[in-house]
């Protein structure tokens, strides 16, 4: 099927989609398509997008997909960190509340 082919029987609001990584995609072996979707299948959206995008007639988009992956590395990196610190306190103040507790049951 050619790229025209598959615009005409893709719903309009689709349409913007296809004709941005459509040609991406087609200009894809079969073996490379087949591992773009292994990458989506196994979760790795990101290495899966970067390889698209290579195949992607405008550079552009490629940069500022790096660009948005950097910034969205870095606040999942400050996300993990306070989710360890709010970890950390919960521990803290539940080893408080044992250690009360065990001594108003006199143990």
């Amino acid at each position: 099927m050619k790229l025209d082919e598959l615009l005409a029987k893709t719903p309009e609001q689709f349409r913007p989609i296809v004709e941005r990584y459509g040609p991406a995609l087609a200009a894809m072996t079969a073996e490379e398509f087949c591992d773009w979707l292994e990458l989506l299948i196994l979760g790795r959206d990101d290495e899966a997008w970067r390889r698209l995008l290579e195949k992607a007639d405008n550079p552009g988009l490629l940069e500022a997909w790096k660009t948005a992956a950097a910034g969205w590395d870095e606040a999942n990196a400050n996300n993990a960190q306070r989710v360890a610190l709010q970890k950390e306190a919960m521990l803290a103040v539940l080893k408080v509340l044992l250690a009360c507790s065990l001594a108003w049951v006199g143990l």
